[in-house]
């Protein structure tokens, strides 16, 4: 042993040049490694409608190849020569290289939206897989070969794993704050390719570097590796692998799960998406440096009451501000991914089992990640794997799971376990409690999570009580009657005493009144008294008529009898779910005239003749997110292309978060049109029960063509705000929901 540290000493003072080079390149990898995930699913959404299922099946995508990546790390070091080593990756870096610059290929096709989802893998397999694979293996290679280039500290290569993290935070940040808002699609593709030029040379330089310093040593790491190092039995080393899955599992399901709790109802965008994945990522900083003991303390002290609060949001029936919610999701992720991947690091093994643990570790990141993307859309019709996984998360922290001992833990557990029986006896017996008396009970089981969080077991029990008894308890007020999920989103049906209603996410997306079984009259965003019912009672004479986005075909009974219209939907289950009488009965029987085409309205749109259309309505927000590739001035080009030189551009723009009134602007000042908006309130109509506030933007190619609401007071001139136009290059949605702020206030109402 002393003659082996004595010659690892004598080639640690070869390498002057320090762990410099090392700390670059993994440094550099990490950082192109999260450039390319938010810049791929940026380049993807447009032609998948927007939807926060782009991003999680994309992550997922990118998990998967990390994981190729680091199989063939581990597989590459049994080579045991760091030189051969450096050989064989130069020609896989090289090879994968062919692909570059990258964009979304076109050998698949267009995308089939009954199956997005082998699309979106398939596109991605052909055209960032090889080189995202290629780099993937970066980590797990630089510090193997760091483990056995003679330096000092070679035993322990782990702690460039912070620098590796380090890198991973500035791509995640500079994508949505520099690159998104500053480059377009192609120089930020091109940008991305000229860093994997230089991370190639800098991985070979350090291969090469490792060989040198590192020659005729046997290394730390055949030191490490020697069974004197660690003596696990074969049991032992299954129980480790498996708690190390585990434990890669819920953090990595949690991410996609507060992605989508967050994104859903803002925006799928880059700017949403980094902060959960910023939050995970930091977490391994914190938890491989020195302090992460401490930060495993804290976090196991504090994730109950976090989980606590996160799933009061989740089961009671009020819309919390948007704000809250994403302060809630991120801490509550926050404090879970220390406990997890601060276990992970205190039970990590020595460097001859590095890519090993790397492996595992990525693969418990990929299945938790395809819990959430994959999995749960087709076994849940509801998005319930976040609360599930919220509750599961409090199983991972250290200590043995335990009955209570103290008579007053199992009173508050006894009376937890009561909570939750009777949420499914009053859901299952369909009893409504009296006021306020269902919040009373479920703060029994929040309350026994806060006093007893110290239990595992009893924690978990409490939380358990808090979903499943919060779920029975709320029920009746929901009054839902149908839940189903796809790629898109989940849609909802919900029934009051008069009338029933579409939700998709948490917004609103039509409703009929229950007393009509024939002729139903439109509600909600329709009726006769709002900005789009007026339009399409003075625009009777529009022969041919287009609807990007279907809703429960509402529209279908504002036409007149010579008018024909197409209702553009991307999500099959929202035509399914109109087109079906016993729910909703417009299409039915007002639709005659009508036809649905499945596909994202904008590229659906281009199938038509041009100027075909007399009258289009754009009405396809998913939840308030926002739909950015329909705002850009290609799109509005198209919508333009296929309607009359007379005709009309309905767009309703109502949204919770944002004001969208500059942004028609510019690009009505932009294409030379001329636009008219008008916002109507509720209040202003109160003997109008079942009428919706709205706003709607119109524009057509000369003010004569607005008709009569030239004369109509409520249609002001529609403003821009000067600022730079969206393309499909360039968008910047976190500074238009930050400039609408301050434009919103100012903005006439």
């Amino acid at each position: 042993m002393t003659e082996i540290t004595n010659r690892i000493g004598t080639h640690s003072q070869k390498s002057a040049v320090g762990a410099s080079p090392y700390i670059f390149t993994i440094f550099l990898s990490a950082g192109l490694i999260f450039l390319v995930q938010p810049m791929f699913a940026r380049m993807a959404l447009p032609v998948l409608g927007g939807t926060p299922a782009v991003w999680n099946v994309s992550l997922v995508c990118f998990q998967a190849a990390l994981l190729i990546g680091y199989i063939y790390a581990h597989l590459l070091v049994k080579l045991k020569s760091v030189l051969k080593e450096t050989i064989v990756h130069g020609a896989v870096l090289l090879a994968a290289a062919l692909v570059l610059p990258f964009g979304l290929t076109d050998m698949l096709g267009a995308p089939d939206v009954s199956s997005p989802t082998l699309w979106l893998m398939g596109v991605f397999a052909i055209s960032i897989a090889p080189p995202f694979a290629a780099i993937s293996a970066t980590a797990p290679l630089i510090q193997s070969w760091y483990s056995r280039s003679g330096r000092h500290d070679a035993a322990d290569p782990y702690h460039l794993y912070a620098s590796s993290n380090a890198g991973s935070l500035l791509g995640l940040i500079a994508y949505p704050v520099v690159m998104e808002p500053l480059l377009p699609v192609a120089d930020q593709t091109f940008s991305w390719s000229i860093g994997y030029g230089v991370l190639a040379a800098a991985l070979l330089g350090c291969g090469f570097l490792a060989s040198r310093t590192g020659r005729g040593v046997e290394g730390v790491a055949a030191i490490e590796a020697s069974p004197e190092a660690e003596m696990i039995s074969d049991n032992g080393l299954l129980l480790q692998r498996l708690k190390w899955l585990g434990l890669a599992f819920i953090p990595s399901s949690l991410l996609v799960g507060a992605t989508t709790h967050i994104a859903t109802d803002v925006a799928s965008a880059p700017f949403l998406w980094a902060p959960p994945l910023i939050i995970y990522i930091g977490s391994f900083i914190v938890v491989f440096s020195s302090a992460g003991p401490s930060s495993l303390q804290l976090s196991s002290r504090l994730l109950p009451l976090a989980i606590g609060i996160v799933l009061l949001g989740i089961v009671l029936p009020t819309n919390l501000p948007i704000a809250l919610l994403f302060i809630m999701d991120i801490i509550a992720l926050a404090f879970a991914a220390l406990v997890c991947h601060g276990i992970m690091a205190k039970t990590r093994p020595h460097a001859g089992r590095l890519t090993e643990f790397y492996l595992v570790m990525s693969f418990g990141g990929v299945l938790g990640g395809s819990f959430n993307a994959l999995l749960a859309p087709i076994m849940f019709n509801s998005i319930i794997e976040y609360p599930i996984m919220l509750v599961l998360a409090l199983l991972a922290r250290e200590g043995f799971i335990r009955l209570p001992e103290e008579r007053r833990e199992k009173l508050f557990l006894g009376a937890s376990i009561s909570v939750a029986m009777l949420g499914i006896l009053t859901l299952l017996a369909k009893i409504e409690l009296p006021p306020n008396l269902d919040f009373a009970l479920l703060m029994i089981p929040f309350f026994t999570l806060i006093i007893i969080r110290n239990n595992k077991l009893a924690a978990f029990v409490a939380a358990a009580s808090m979903a499943i008894g919060g779920g029975g308890l709320f029920a009746y007020k929901s009054n839902e009657i149908t839940s189903e999920r796809s790629f898109f989103g989940v849609v909802k049906t919900v029934t009051t005493d008069k009338e029933r209603v579409m939700f998709h996410g948490t917004t609103i997306h039509g409703a009929q009144l229950l007393e009509f079984d024939s002729n139903p009259p439109p509600i909600s965003y329709y009726n006769e008294v709002t900005p789009l019912g007026q339009i399409f009672n003075e625009w009777q004479d529009a022969e041919n008529v287009a609807v990007l986005g279907l809703g429960v075909g509402s529209v279908a009974c504002l036409l007149g009898e010579n008018q024909k219209a197409t209702f553009l939907e991307i999500d099959p289950l929202v035509a399914k779910v109109a087109a079906d009488p016993s729910l909703f009965n417009y299409l039915s029987h007002c639709g005659q005239n009508s036809r649905i085409v499945l596909g994202d309205g904008r590229f659906a749109l281009l199938d038509d003749p041009e100027e075909y259309y007399n009258l289009m309505l754009f009405d396809a927000f998913s939840s308030d997110s926002i739909p950015v590739h329909l705002l850009t001035v290609e799109a509005f080009e198209t919508y333009f292309s296929r309607l009359s030189e007379g005709g009309l551009l309905v767009v309703h723009i109502s949204n919770r978060h944002v004001d969208l009134r500059p942004m028609i602007g510019r690009l009505a000042n932009h294409l030379g049109v001329e636009g008219r908006v008008r916002t109507f309130f509720t209040e202003d109509i109160p003997e109008h029960e079942f009428v919706k506030s709205s706003r709607v933007v119109v524009l057509a190619r000369d003010e004569e063509h607005l008709g009569p609401l030239l004369g109509d007071d409520r249609w002001l001139p529609l403003k821009s705000d000067g600022r730079r136009l969206w393309t499909d290059d360039y968008s910047n949605l976190p500074g238009a929901i930050l400039h609408n702020l301050n434009y919103k206030g100012k903005a006439e109402n």
